[in-house]
């Protein structure tokens, strides 16, 4: 007999398992609420989309994040039994190490797009931001500062390069969600709480991305050339170019105060921006390949296209347009 829970049960123990851990005084409340988020949202992916790449998605999310979820209460039991030896970074480092395998991070990334590929676009834009917030603030506290920054960086290439000849739009975000880490890891890293400003934009980026994807039924590039609405093709590509961090959208905001913070810092800087750079790279050409090839034969495209959906894409991408505004209000 299948029992079958209605999707709000399992938001509902998906949200109660982040705030227990961000909440959480000891290591174990942290772990414990790792664990409910965890085993939340399994159930999302397998309930809500049944076929076989989202049972596949939900059978690797579920080895990788329990094998981190060992390694982070085994942790804890290390700092409680040698707190205070010399040799007590070990904990750090293994709660670091975990926790970025948790978050994707390279070079524990190859986990990640593949998952990302068998989910819907509201499971996606879930595994892309809540399901972070979790891991995030657990790492800021525990963090070891050496393995953490090393880890950041290779992230912030791997994610960048990584995402050449994608043609998945999932995976391109889940590219960009890796170098992303890089950059949101490098502020953790110099004990700054901007990580959580840049975190908050790049939410509600990929929140206007997931939505865009959505709405106008989009899972690979292929299907921009067969897009006849140009203000459709506008909107994908602000919005994408956006969260590559080009100036002055909303997505260069956190990157600037990145950089700001980061001004001492030099060597990390450079490989950062170089990262950047690369990004900005694939999406412009992205953007210029699928505006001038437009195949006119190919007409088997569903036309149900809302005003609705175009109006409130419109209202998100006009605030992704106007990114520099922020910036002049906190007089950086």
């Amino acid at each position: 007999m299948n029992l079958y829970f209605p999707p709000f049960i399992y938001s509902f123990f998906l949200f109660l398992g982040t705030l227990i851990s961000i909440s959480s005084s000891s290591l174990f409340g942290m772990w414990m609420g790792l664990e409910i988020n965890l085993m939340s949202f399994i159930p999302m992916i397998i309930n809500l989309e049944n076929n076989k790449k989202s049972s596949e998605a939900a059978i690797k999310y579920f080895l990788v994040q329990a094998m981190a979820s060992a390694i982070v209460i085994f942790s804890a039991l290390y700092f409680y039994i040698f707190n205070g030896y010399s040799f007590s970074n070990t904990p750090n480092i293994m709660i670091t190490l975990a926790l970025c395998m948790k978050l994707g991070m390279a070079p524990f990334h190859f986990w990640f797009p593949e998952v990302l590929e068998g989910l819907s676009w509201v499971n996606s834009l879930l595994l892309l931001t809540w399901q972070k917030i979790s891991p995030l603030v657990i790492l800021s506290v525990f963090f070891y500062a050496k393995v953490l920054i090393i880890l950041a960086l290779i992230s912030a290439m791997v994610g960048a390069v990584s995402g050449f000849n994608q043609t998945s739009m999932r995976k391109i975000l889940a590219f960009s969600s890796i170098s992303h880490l890089g950059w949101m890891s490098s502020l953790m890293f110099l004990n700054s709480s901007l990580w959580m400003i840049y975190f908050y934009i790049y939410c509600f980026t990929s929140f206007i991305l997931c939505l865009s994807f959505w709405m106008l039924n989009l899972n690979f590039f292929s299907q921009l050339t067969l897009i006849h609405n140009v203000n459709e093709k506008f909107i994908i590509f602000i919005n994408m170019l956006s969260l590559g961090g080009l100036p002055p959208l909303l997505g260069f905001f956190p990157k600037w105060i990145a950089i700001l913070t980061l001004s001492n810092n030099f060597p990390i800087l450079l490989i950062l921006i170089s990262s950047s750079l690369i990004t900005l790279y694939f999406y412009t050409r992205l953007c210029f390949s699928t505006f001038t090839l437009y195949l006119q034969s190919m007409i088997w495209m569903s036309k149900n296209k809302s005003l609705k959906n175009f109006f409130i894409l419109s209202i998100f991408t006009f605030l992704s347009l106007f990114g520099i505004v922020p910036l002049s209000m906190m007089n950086i």
